[in-house]
């Protein structure tokens, strides 16, 4: 059975596709979503194979929400009511899409391309990530639930026992369910710069470089703390400060 999630905000559009579904028995619907958190909160757990994708749908559109999945995306079929979303450059890239109302005979072709593989997860990432832009909102774990945080508001990243910290003005540390290395990669087109082994700080939030031991700087930032910056990223944020 190939596990399948629904991602919609509207009940109808779920309905629909869940009457749709019941001609295709090697399919299993597993869950549905009525947003971009809640469907961040059920994919880890219900590890679908498939997911339909509403695009436009508030707390975060269908893009973002690929954006936060990272290297684990399962496969994405996107539904949207709209063509403006370069969709055929997703078909390009083997990434499907469905024109709302769905077509049952539309429907078939996509989930056939799923059901013989031809979906590429890292492809989906590079796109979503040229389509959509810079991300502009960070999905973390407040104690068991999914919060999503304006990357305006948040001052810095950092590991700690192995685990992800996203850092803010609120001076709240919230889990962030990535690597260092899948968020630097994420991140670095917003304005995030990675300044050692285990921290990335928002350049927004710099207001100060300070000389500091044997060639290593510190960074002073909006909220007053300091930070160690490693002997070699400080040459990267004094390029990225505009500072010769």
């Amino acid at each position: 059975m190939i596990r399948t999630l629904l991602v919609d905000d509207e009940e109808l559009a779920r309905s629909t596709l869940r009457r749709a579904f019941a001609a295709f028995p090697d399919f299993e619907i597993v869950g549905e979503a009525a947003n971009g958190p809640e469907a961040l909160e059920m994919i880890p757990s219900l590890r679908p194979d498939v997911v339909l994708l509403d695009i436009e749908m508030p707390g975060l559109n269908g893009f973002e929400v690929v954006q936060q999945l990272g290297p684990e995306t399962p496969a994405i079929i996107f539904a949207t009511a709209y063509d403006e979303y370069a969709v055929r450059a997703f078909e390009a890239n083997a990434i499907d899409y469905l024109l709302k109302p769905v077509q049952p005979e539309r429907l078939e072709r996509a989930l056939r391309r799923v059901a013989r593989k031809q979906e590429n997860s890292p492809k989906l990432a590079e796109v979503v990530l040229r389509q959509g832009g810079p991300v502009r909102r960070l999905a973390a774990r407040r104690g068991k639930r999914i919060v999503i945080v304006p990357l305006k508001d948040v001052v810095r990243v950092e590991i700690e026992e192995k685990l992800v910290f996203a850092c803010t003005l609120t001076s709240e540390r919230l889990l962030v369910e990535k690597s260092i290395g899948e968020l630097e990669t994420l991140l670095q087109p917003a304005g995030f710069l990675r300044i050692s082994r285990g921290e990335l700080v928002n350049l927004d939030m710099v207001r100060e470089l300070i000389p500091w031991f044997s060639g290593t700087w510190r960074v002073k930032l909006t909220t007053g703390e300091e930070r160690d910056v490693s002997r070699e990223r400080a040459r990267q944020l004094k390029e990225a400060m505009g500072i010769e």
